[in-house]
């Protein structure tokens, strides 16, 4: 009867566990980009980071890279960026002149 009250005990615990960690998955909504032109692709991986994208828009979850890094990264793979929010913060006009000064605009041409 002990050993069944253990294993029931055990069990409602790894249920309790499993339901807190589904609530601390993060959402797939942390940045959010505009691009100047649509996505080449719906999906895309850009730092490790999986993008996806419906005509201009992208969104992903958090990635490890501060905002910067990710935005430049997202210019160098898919383009011009025109608004770029990660989390609560979006890059004003010099941090998005940054970002896009490592825009490959070769990509742009091949679309």
């Amino acid at each position: 009867m002990v050993r069944i009250a253990a294993l029931l005990f055990s069990l409602v615990g790894s249920f309790a566990l499993l339901g807190s960690a589904a609530i601390a998955q993060p959402n797939g909504n942390y940045y959010n980009v505009t691009l100047a032109s649509e996505a080449a692709a719906p999906k895309t991986v850009v730092k490790d980071t999986l993008f996806s994208c419906n005509g201009a828009t992208c969104v992903a979850g958090e990635a490890t890279s501060r905002p910067a890094i990710i935005c430049a990264s997202i210019a160098r793979e898919l383009g011009p960026v025109t608004s770029f929010r990660a989390g609560e913060q979006s890059l004003d006009g010099e941090a998005l002149a940054k970002c896009n000064a490592k825009a490959d605009t070769t990509k742009m041409a091949r679309r």
